[in-house]
């Protein structure tokens, strides 16, 4: 009878444990493999949306969704950037991803409006966010999320511009004339070195352009930088004839090294005064001739009034004493 009953417990105590296994197994589809969301674009560092001189902008950050499960994935998607940021950017809102698959989708990136986009600093970033939500009818059952940084970059653009004064440059004397540098980028820049050239005019220099090295320059019109204005000044001999000479301004950005650059004209007079010297010192010279020839008329012996009289008189008494 023990033994019965030692049996019958034995038998009671396999069946519960093959109850619990087939328990587990039960549950394991339910608990068992999920899905993840990741990028497939490498985000460890910040990703740079293509931007050029133009702020034409482009770009594209792909993001994987893998699906661990027996069934179709369905998600609900969202983006979302901590900052403003100088472009536009869309991808899908919603995705499906097959039973034990992997799919990709794309965040695309374009243009916004010119100005606005100078108005990104370059050294900043900004977070994007995208969200994902496991949707089951109208249900979030799960929801998933992944971060990256995002910027663009650092665009060049630095020139001169000049405007002249009204006054005339005259040989050996000089003008000073204001020169703004431009910085159409969306960075600070410097300048590298400044040069000039005259063309057809060797006897004109600039006093200054040499000094213009190392400026700094802030964005023009943009990210509340503070314009930059600098005085030059054109120098011409005095043997710089009448011609009107062709000037060219040219800096070398610090940013991209590559040299922009202006052209100009500027009308030279030659020194009038010269003319006049000659035709005064010609006149002094012939009025000199003039006076001397007086002078040397002036001093030619001649017989005056009272010694011709004398003479008459003498040779009368001559005649009358023979």
């Amino acid at each position: 009878m023990q033994q019965k009953v030692l049996v019958m417990l034995a038998t009671f105590l396999l069946g519960l444990s093959v109850l619990g296994g087939v328990s587990v197994e039960a549950q394991s589809p339910i608990e068992g493999p999920s899905w993840s969301l990741g990028w497939a674009t490498d985000m460890d560092s910040t990703y740079i949306v293509d931007m050029d001189i133009d702020w034409d902008a482009e770009g594209e950050i792909v993001v994987y969704v893998e699906n661990n499960r027996m069934a179709q994935l369905e998600i609900a998607l969202e983006y979302e950037f901590d900052s403003w940021v100088p472009f536009t950017f869309s991808g899908p809102d919603t995705f499906s991803v097959a039973a034990n698959g992997n799919e990709t989708f794309s965040i695309q990136f374009d243009s916004v409006d010119d100005d606005a986009a100078r108005e990104y600093n370059p050294d900043n970033t900004s977070l994007l966010t995208v969200t994902a939500e496991e949707k089951v009818g109208d249900t979030t059952a799960s929801t998933q999320e992944i971060e990256g940084d995002v910027s663009v970059p650092k665009i060049f653009d630095l020139r001169p511009t000049v405007t002249l004064p009204e006054e005339q440059l005259f040989a050996g004397s000089s003008i000073e004339f204001t020169t703004q540098i431009i910085n159409n980028g969306n960075t600070k820049d410097a300048i590298k070195e400044a040069t000039v050239q005259f063309r057809s005019c060797p006897h004109l220099s600039m006093v200054g352009v040499e000094e213009l090295a190392n400026t700094v320059v802030d964005p023009t019109g943009a990210q509340s930088g503070k314009d930059t204005f600098v005085t030059l000044t054109l120098e011409a001999s005095t043997s710089q004839p009448t011609r009107v000479c062709e000037v060219t301004l040219s800096l070398e950005s610090e940013g991209d090294e590559a040299s922009r650059s202006i052209t100009f004209e500027v009308d030279v007079e030659a020194i009038q005064a010269d003319d006049d010297d000659d035709t005064s010192s010609n006149n002094e010279d012939q009025d000199g001739d003039e006076v001397l020839l007086r002078e040397e008329s002036n001093s030619v012996p001649w017989v005056g009034g009272i010694e011709l009289l004398m003479l008459l008189g003498f040779v009368s008494v001559l005649r009358k004493s023979s």
